[in-house]
């Protein structure tokens, strides 16, 4: 495609959202239309310098880590053909107050899955791609090993995915369980399909790569299920009309070679956080074969419960073909199943923390404790003991909490250890191993107090001073 002329900087936050800014309306290229951070590469620069000039020039901020090359494209103006790499990065910097530069931009935004129009404001041309380009930042998820993206077809940026379709279910085990394989002329309709799914719902499925080596692994995600389909009545029937308001389903489907390895887990976790966190979603429901029991596995591991049974067109056991009265097993994951199993974890730990005579007091802060907390928000508890080294030496208590892994660990001011584990659900469970000082509540620490006027929910306290604290962090007035 020849040399490279400019590179694009597609500025990701937490959330997901991509930075976006508008041009003035002096600037003679694409006056007045939103755009991402980007520039021309000078002489002897390599894209990536050029990114990191382009981004403190534009910003003030800094780049952090260049996470993933995206796209590789070229567009045209006035007979000018330029080639453009686009990367997506995080900076360092104050997100909030970015330092727009001045004569070239005037404002700025954030645009999540709701505010990708934004890109097409002023666009009197109606070019699509930059508006599609920052749509696939937005909606792509990365997991420990895999790259997740949104399906599309080919749409003048990126190349699609419909080799990619074609690859997948020419393999033995993903043929099998669909009873069909795709020709490139069915890819190219289904990435089709798939693409529309994201624009009309705001949610469809991820192709999966490795991040290791970037080999195709399988595809998964969430679909909304039709409104009137008879398979909706009857999931709706079994799960009630908290989930019938979204209709969203979880699935996957992996390459052979990509099976047995968690990495299934991996798209259902990414599945659940993009439909709870993103979409604000009530209820998720996962189905499959009553035969298929491997990824009845993947269900539980994820935290769904069961819910029954449906009947659809599918395999049954022993049978070399496929049935069209087939059973199928349905699992659901919602906030009250994660309530249920918060609930679990508390009493747990209240019979683990009475077990242990150096344990001084537990309790439970944060979103949880003040009935705040989403399907994907974690559970924070505060460990009192007298001596914290017990705990931090090795991990073999952990096993009363559930847990899986232990995903980190970081020190917190002069007296919290932070001990963050995993649960096989994907809950996490932050333990903050603190020693009797922290609750000192003469006077009481600065930071402790914030935390526990944040919502503080006592467990287990036998000498009552966990209540002292939480009284003295009130005021005078708790005791009229």
């Amino acid at each position: 495609m020849g040399s490279i002329d400019c590179v694009g900087a597609l500025i990701r936050d937490e959330q997901h959202r991509v930075y976006v800014q508008r041009r003035t309306l002096e600037r003679r290229l694409y006056p007045g239309i939103w755009d991402i951070v980007g520039g021309h590469l000078e002489p002897g620069e390599t894209p990536e310098q050029t990114l990191a000039r382009e981004v403190e020039e534009e910003t003030g901020w800094k780049v952090r880590d260049i996470v993933w090359p995206v796209a590789d494209w070229q567009w045209e103006y006035e007979g000018r053909v330029r080639r453009e790499l686009d990367y997506l990065i995080t900076v360092d910097g104050d997100l909030g107050r970015p330092r727009l530069e001045a004569g070239k931009h005037d404002t700025s935004a954030w645009v999540g899955p709701d505010d990708l129009d934004l890109l097409m404001v002023n666009r009197t041309d109606g070019d699509r791609r930059l508006r599609d380009l920052v749509a696939h930042a937005v909606r792509t998820r990365f997991t420990d090993r895999l790259r997740l993206e949104p399906i599309t077809g080919p749409n003048g940026v990126l190349p699609g995915h419909v080799a990619d379709l074609v690859e997948l279910f020419a393999d033995p085990w993903v043929a099998h369980w669909y009873d069909a394989t795709l020709s490139p002329q069915d890819a190219a309709a289904r990435a089709a399909e798939l693409q529309a799914a994201w624009e009309r719902d705001s949610v469809s499925k991820w192709i999966a790569y490795e991040r290791s080596n970037g080999a195709l692994a399988g595809r998964g995600g969430l679909s909304r299920l039709p409104a009137d389909s008879p398979t909706t009545a009857a999931i709706a029937e079994l799960v009630g009309p908290e989930w019938a308001t979204d209709r969203l389903e979880l699935g996957w489907a992996l390459k052979e070679s990509a099976r047995g390895r968690g990495l299934a887990t991996e798209i259902g976790r990414a599945g659940l956080e993009f439909a709870f966190g993103t979409l604000g979603a009530q209820a998720v429901i996962a189905f499959t074969e009553r035969a298929n029991t491997a990824s009845q596995a993947v269900m539980k591991r994820l935290g769904m419960q069961y819910a029954g049974e449906i009947h659809a067109e599918g395999w049954v056991e022993g049978s070399p073909t496929v049935q069209p009265d087939a059973p199928f097993t349905v699992y659901v994951a919602s906030p009250t199943v994660r309530r249920h199993e918060v609930d679990d974890v508390l009493t747990a730990a209240v019979q683990w923390a009475e077990g242990q005579p150096e344990v001084r007091g537990l309790a439970m802060v944060g979103s949880w404790a003040r009935d705040a907390a989403r399907m994907t928000s974690d559970v924070d508890l505060i460990v009192l003991t007298d001596v914290p080294e017990k705990y931090l030496e090795n991990d073999d208590w952990l096993a009363a909490f559930g847990a899986v892994a232990v995903v980190r660990r970081q020190q917190w001011g002069p007296y919290v250890t932070e001990v963050r584990i995993g649960r096989s659900s994907g809950l996490e469970i932050e333990l903050d191993i603190t020693a009797r000082a922290w609750a000192d509540a003469d006077p009481v620490d600065s930071g402790t107090r914030r935390v526990v006027s944040d919502g503080m929910r006592i467990l287990y306290d036998p000498d009552g001073i966990l209540t002292n604290l939480q009284r003295a962090c009130r005021g005078p007035e708790a005791d009229i």
